[in-house]
This record gives C-alpha cells, sequence and structure tokens, in this order.
C-alpha cells in the first residue's frame, strides 16, 4: 500500500505565496518587527510618495508610517509569483483601505512588485515596488 507523507514540503511558489500574505498581515496586526525581519539587510524599497528606503531605517520609519494608517488590503485575483531558483518575483495589485488624513477610511487602488532571494534557507525581500496607481478613483476589479 502507497501511504503519502502528510508533511510533504511545500513549493517555492507557496512559500512565496505565504509570504506576502505574512507581510500583509504584519500591516494589519501592526506588528513592525515581523515585517522588518522579513527584509534582507541589504534591501530597497521604492514606496509611494518617498523615492526609496534604502536603509533599515528608512524601511522601519515607512513601514510605521503604513501601519499608523491602520491598512487592510483585498489582494485581487491578478497574483503572479516567478521562481527563478534561488530568486524569485510576485506582482501584482491590491486594494488598500486605509486611514485618511481627516480620519474616515479611503480606499487605494496600488500595484505591487516584491523580489525575494532564498539566503540561508529562507526566503527575504531583497528589492520591493509598491505605487498608488496615478489615475484617481482606479477601481481594479
Amino acid at each position: 500500500m502507497f501511504v503519502t507523507n502528510a508533511f510533504s514540503q511545500i513549493t517555492a511558489k507557496q512559500e512565496i505565496e505565504q509570504q506576502l500574505t505574512a507581510w500583509h498581515e504584519g500591516l494589519v496586526k501592526a506588528d513592525l518587527p515581523a515585517l522588518m525581519a522579513q527584509y534582507a539587510s541589504d534591501a530597497v524599497f521604492f514606496p509611494t510618495f518617498i523615492n526609496a528606503a534604502r536603509t533599515a531605517d528608512e524601511r522601519k520609519i515607512f513601514l510605521q508610517v503604513l501601519i499608523n494608517k491602520k491598512p487592510t488590503a483585498v489582494l485581487n485575483a491578478d497574483q503572479r509569483v516567478r521562481v527563478f531558483s534561488d530568486v524569485a518575483t510576485c506582482s501584482g495589485t491590491w486594494i488598500f483601505d486605509i486611514t485618511a488624513a481627516d480620519g474616515s477610511r479611503e480606499k487605494k487602488p496600488v500595484r505591487y512588485l516584491f523580489v525575494f532571494e532564498k539566503r540561508a534557507g529562507k526566503w527575504l525581500i531583497i528589492e520591493q515596488h509598491v505605487s498608488a496607481f496615478p489615475e484617481k478613483n482606479k477601481e481594479l476589479k
């Protein structure tokens, strides 16, 4: 009788998908240390509203500002993960729901591109670009 191993390894693609989910959960739970642990020490982050976050301190400041907006997000069905040995990319779009300056909730469609590298057995973010769509009231479906 053939028995399958219930503890079979997950694929690299699934690991990347889980990592992106963990990144979002870190924002929602305001878990800045968990978010920071996902980045390589030499990672570069290109977010909306600042030119770049090239250092851990710059990433920390930006992520704290984002956490303060109490974000939640709906991941659209356009996520694409591609794995190239020890490097992987994950891109797609989200609808972020954040607290606006006036205290109201505001939906912001954003696009993202994460680049991961497997270092010492762990996938780490080495490049990240997240930006709001330039079009006003752009709704993604």
